[in-house]
């Protein structure tokens, strides 16, 4: 993710480059009511932009509570942590909608994630925090998507 854009302090990441530069070649798609989306990173994507345009959203993050910090976990445990997601992003009465990000070869079982609708990056970079991930998309309601790295 550009950690320089959008208010989130830009910092030099841990992580290798290897799973820096396979973020950024993932897919991150979204479940829109009339159909889903899929987003890369630096490319606009339409349909949520106007979504979040409609909700008066200064953009999202697509964030996902499962395999903290990359680290592998069962289904049993990143589904409970999906829960804690849904249930944090509920009660703070965040629009939300569901997504998955995989990548094109098949090499990562696709990640359950939320698309959450925020007011600035810096949110966005802190709710991924909030659940141990590497990194976060962030969605502006206007130009194309950012990886925002964590660590």
């Amino acid at each position: 993710m550009d950690a320089s854009a959008g208010g989130v302090p830009a910092h030099r990441s841990t992580l290798p480059a290897a799973l820096i530069a396979a973020y950024r070649a993932a897919w991150y798609r979204i479940a829109h009511p009339d159909g889903p989306e899929t987003i890369r990173i630096g490319a606009p994507a339409p349909r949520t932009q106007a979504w979040l345009r409609g909700i008066g959203c200064a953009g999202a993050a697509f964030v996902t509570a499962c395999n903290p910090r990359g680290q592998r976990q069962d289904e049993a445990a990143n589904s409970a942590a999906m829960a804690r997601l849904r249930a944090h992003v509920a009660a703070r009465g965040w629009p939300c909608r569901e997504g998955a990000g995989g990548d094109d070869a098949g090499a990562w079982t696709p990640e359950p994630s939320l698309l959450v609708a925020l007011d600035a990056p810096v949110q966005a970079a802190a709710l991924g925090r909030a659940f141990a991930q590497n990194a976060v998309v962030w969605i502006p309601a206007e130009g194309p998507a950012r990886l925002v790295l964590l660590s």
